[in-house]
């Protein structure tokens, strides 16, 4: 007895769902709600950025422009007709000299002059025609990737990409480029629907119409490697072709060249029909729900930037203030020593050069009047050894202060606080920052460089050493060089003494008398010199105690700005997370699934990727056995019972793949779930990025047979 094999859940009657679970509610209109939810969130998130704009431009040598510059102006949201009735535009991409403008011209029936003539960057322009197939299709044409000097095609390109519905990625039977491959993931990042052209350029002319018409499968075979090496690209950014379709676009331009006398052997041999009928498949299909995504992903696309360079922001902010913290320490630490050593050198040099007057008398004959006289030159040649030997000190001091903190600087350059480039993020709303590190891209978004790059710089000028503590010890050491210490020169009792001792006699005991008086003068200069010297260095140590204290004050600065930015980051994500239930909500009642939209309890949603959408029991079982198709890919799954959030996973985890699956291992916190297909790496990654944020807890995805 065999076993009976068990349907796919994608294979159950549609005649069946409302036997199982009741006939559809009417049908509410989409648009308004939609509507109201996206003029609130353009408001709420403009709100936002102006805010965290603010915040940076309340630290001093923080440009308040550096997030506008990054992220360019928020473009608020303005509802128009065109918006909601606009054909489905499908947008040519690819590099240059693929066959883009060839295939527009095959498609359209008309602008044959735009096909170019084998010069790379023929086409500089974007440009939109309706094909010969449907009126309700508009197809845009734009400048290849991948030239040399092309970077404003590039840029052309691509801000065309994010107004599309779907992307029609040309390619030749070229091996694939880096600058190519980069821009394949690129467009995956942008969260598109994409579908894949292999446009074969082998030529008509001899026996290459023969060919084409007699042995298709020798010009379009054999192309399976530049398949997969596509696919290997755009899943780097989570992302997989919906379709592939094989082509001979100048076939069809050929055939169609010749006005109403049209080659059809020829163009049915160019295969153009099978990308008219995979264009029209897609608008009858999911027009209306592209529509809804277009214009809402023009504004969710600047949130998920702006949250992630808020959040990496934040990130190089702490960073800067912990490395500047250290600093700060280090430095003063080292100027302390500096100081410390400059006072005992300078007391050294006093003592020495009192030292030195203490002799003095011994070579006296002449105790008149003079005496005081010699007594006062002696002491301002002191005045002035003293003076002098303490303004070398000082500026010997000043010196010591710039190497040390040229030294410092030079130490502390070396030892990054943050590299900022994205990496594994942690926390439970990275799975922006992690595809674009999957998908190569660590140190330019999709928008241009993120704020957290340019901060150390920024950060840097606000809080350098040369105008804090340099500066410190520059203006104090300056004011006290050249500046007389000003001690007063006390005069020297005059001496008579009977000549009954003799010559000898009085001058030892004169001698003596004035070594009395000489020696307690000479101790208090010393200990005024000392004094003065003492009271100037803790002046100094003082200011800079107070700019180490200025220090700290900077980096608690930065703390706060970083706290701030994270907090307008968890409220950015919040609104996203509002917008992507409205979102959900609207694609659902797009496709006729009322019952699903009015069950459902909050939603993620990855562009391009998935839709974890969490639904109330009933409409949970309803979403896993009829699949609703929205246009991207829905994975439902129910309120979790308390403690049970990571093994919830497993549901949505069923809903991405139709495979088998089973927990290998969950608790609490964290779940990890094995599905046995073939996964390709980026892929399982994002949705276990996207499973960890919609959960709130630590989700992975492994695959027993996984791609690279």
């Amino acid at each position: 007895m065999t076993e009976r094999a068990v349907p796919s859940r994608h294979e159950w009657l549609p005649s069946a769902l409302p036997v199982l679970f009741g006939q559809e509610p009417v049908l509410a209109n989409p648009w308004p709600a939609l509507r109201d939810a996206l003029a609130i969130f353009a408001v709420q998130a403009g709100a936002m950025r102006d805010q965290a704009l603010n915040d940076a431009a309340s630290l001093d040598g923080i440009d308040s422009g550096l997030l506008s510059f990054e992220l360019g102006p928020w473009e608020a949201w303005q509802e128009t007709t065109d918006d909601f009735n606009a054909p489905m535009r499908v947008v040519l991409m690819g590099r240059t000299m693929a066959g883009k403008s060839s295939l527009l011209a095959a498609l359209s029936g008309s602008h044959f002059d735009r096909i170019g003539d084998g010069r790379q960057r023929f086409s500089r322009d974007v440009f939109a025609a309706i094909p010969t197939a449907s009126g309700s299709i508009e197809v845009v044409d734009t400048p290849g990737v991948g030239a040399r000097d092309g970077a404003e095609d590039f840029a052309l390109a691509f801000s065309a990409a994010r107004d599309a519905d779907l992307i029609l990625w040309v390619a030749s039977n070229d091996s694939i480029q880096e600058d190519t491959a980069r821009a394949l993931r690129e467009l995956g990042l942008i969260g598109k629907p994409i579908i894949v052209a292999l446009n074969c350029r082998q030529s008509l002319a001899g026996v290459g119409r023969l060919n084409l018409l007699k042995f298709p499968e020798r010009v379009f075979g054999d192309r399976e490697g530049l398949v997969d090496e596509i696919t290997r690209h755009m899943a780097a950014a989570a992302v997989k072709p919906l379709n592939v379709i094989y082509l001979h676009a100048l076939a069809a331009t050929e055939a169609l060249a010749h006005g109403s006398q049209v080659d059809a052997e020829l163009y049915e041999a160019s295969r153009i029909d099978y990308l008219t009928d995979a264009l029209n498949r897609e608008h009858a299909a999911h027009s209306e729900s592209r529509r809804a995504l277009r214009v809402v992903d023009g504004q969710r696309q600047q949130a998920d930037s702006l949250v992630l360079s808020l959040a990496l922001g934040s990130t190089a902010l702490r960073a800067h203030a912990n490395q500047n913290r250290k600093l700060n320490e280090d430095v003063h630490s080292r100027l302390t020593r500096v100081v410390r050593a400059a006072g005992e050198g300078m007391v050294s040099d006093i003592a020495i050069a009192v030292g030195q007057c203490r002799d003095w008398h011994l070579n006296l004959t002449d105790f008149g009047k003079s005496l005081q006289q010699d007594w006062e030159k002696r002491l301002d040649a002191l005045h002035a050894e003293v003076n002098q030997t303490l303004d070398n000190k000082l500026m010997q001091l000043r010196a010591d202060a710039d190497s040390t903190i040229t030294a410092a600087e030079a130490e502390w350059a070396s030892v990054s606080p943050d590299q900022f480039v994205l990496r594994d993020l942690t926390g439970f709303d990275s799975v922006l920052g992690n595809r674009m590190a999957r998908a190569g891209f660590a140190a330019i978004g999709v928008a241009g460089s993120l704020v957290g790059l340019k901060l150390g710089v920024v950060i840097g000028s606000a809080i350098g050493l040369t105008t804090g503590p340099g500066a410190v010890v520059t203006a104090i050491v300056g004011g006290i060089v050249g500046a007389a210490v000003g001690l007063m020169v006390k005069p020297l009792k005059q001496l008579t003494d009977s000549w009954i001792l003799g010559k000898d006699g009085v001058l030892r005991k004169r001698r003596d008398e004035v070594a009395k008086q000489v020696g307690p003068r000479l101790d208090e200069l010393k200990a005024d010199y000392e004094r003065a010297v003492s009271e100037q260095l803790d002046v100094l140590q003082g200011s800079l105690a107070s700019e180490r204290g200025h220090g700290e004050v900077r980096s608690a600065t930065l703390d706060s700005l970083a706290d701030r930015w994270t907090h307008h980051s968890k409220g950015l994500h919040a609104l996203i997370r509002e917008l992507d239930k409205e979102t959900t909500s609207a694609l659902l009642r797009i496709a006729g699934r009322e019952r699903l939209a009015r069950s459902l309890k909050r939603a993620t949603r990855v562009p391009g990727v998935c839709i974890l959408a969490e639904f109330e029991n009933s409409a949970f079982w309803e979403s896993w056995l009829y699949p609703p198709d929205i246009g991207e890919r829905l994975a439902g799954g129910r309120v979790p019972s308390p403690g049970g959030e990571a093994a919830g996973a497993l549901s949505y985890a069923l809903g991405l793949v139709d495979a088998p699956a089973h927990l290998s291992k969950a608790d609490s916190s964290s779940a990890t779930i094995c599905v046995n297909d073939d996964l390709l790496a980026g892929i399982a990654e994002t949705w276990s990025d996207a499973l960890t944020s919609h959960i709130r807890r630590n989700i992975r995805i492994e695959s027993t047979r996984r791609s690279s």
